[in-house]
C-alpha cells in the first residue's frame, strides 16, 4: 500500500469493525496509527490479559499478521505531559525469550545517561509472547524531532549494537502519526 487514502480507509474500516462487534472484555483500547510514508497502518491494541491476538475483532481488515506482545520495560517519567506528535517503531526478530530480555537490557544500558533529545518523550520495549520478536515503541514530540536525532548520528552506537547482536535481526522501523483511538465502553 502506498496511497494515503487507502491507508486511511483501512484504518477507518478497522475502527468500524471494532464498533460493530461486542467489545472484548479484556481490551482497554485500540489505537490506529498511519505511517508517515503512506505505506502502512499500525493497530496497537492494549489488553489486560495475554490473549491470542487472532481472535480480536476486525484484524483481518488489515490483511497482516498480528503478534501478541507484553511490555517488558519502559523509559518515561511520571511528570511527562507532552502529547506525542510522532510514534517511531523498530522491529526485531529474536531467537528466544532469554535473548529478548538480554537484548532490551543491553539497549537500555547503552543509552546516554543524560536526558537525551528534548523531543524524546518515552520508549517502550515490547516482547512477543512467542519469544521471537521485540518491538521498540518510542514517542516523540514531532517527526522533525526524531529526524534531528537520526541525522545527528546520536544513536550510531545503538545502531552498531542492533546490527551486531547474535540472535537478533533488525527488520527496520517506521514513523507513524495518530489516526484514531477507541477505548473500552464504560459500563
Amino acid at each position: 500500500m502506498t496511497d494515503e487514502r487507502v491507508q486511511r480507509t483501512l484504518a477507518e474500516q478497522l475502527c468500524i469493525d471494532w464498533q460493530r462487534e461486542p467489545w472484548p472484555a479484556d481490551v482497554v483500547s485500540l489505537t490506529c496509527f498511519l505511517s508517515t510514508d503512506g505505506a502502512s497502518v499500525l493497530a496497537y491494541i492494549q489488553c489486560t490479559s495475554e490473549r491470542p491476538s487472532a481472535d480480536l475483532p476486525g484484524l483481518r481488515t488489515l490483511g497482516a499478521e498480528s503478534i501478541a506482545y507484553r511490555v517488558y520495560r519502559s523509559l518515561t517519567t511520571a511528570e511527562e505531559t507532552r502529547v506525542p506528535g510522532c510514534l517511531v517503531t523498530a522491529l526485531f526478530t529474536v531467537d528466544g525469550p532469554e535473548r529478548q530480555r538480554r537484548f532490551v537490557d543491553s539497549l537500555i544500558a547503552a543509552l546516554p545517561e543524560d536526558d537525551g533529545h528534548p523531543g524524546a518523550i518515552s520508549a517502550h520495549f515490547h516482547l512477543s509472547l512467542d519469544g521471537g520478536w521485540m518491538l521498540n515503541y518510542t514517542e516523540w514530540t514531532s517527526q522533525e524531532a526524531h529526524g534531528e536525532v537520526a541525522a545527528s548520528g546520536a544513536h550510531d552506537d545503538l545502531h552498531d549494537l542492533l546490527a551486531n547482536t547474535p540472535g537478533v535481526l533488525p527488520l527496520g522501523g517506521k514513523r507513524y502519526h495518530l489516526h484514531r483511538s477507541l477505548t473500552a465502553p464504560v459500563g
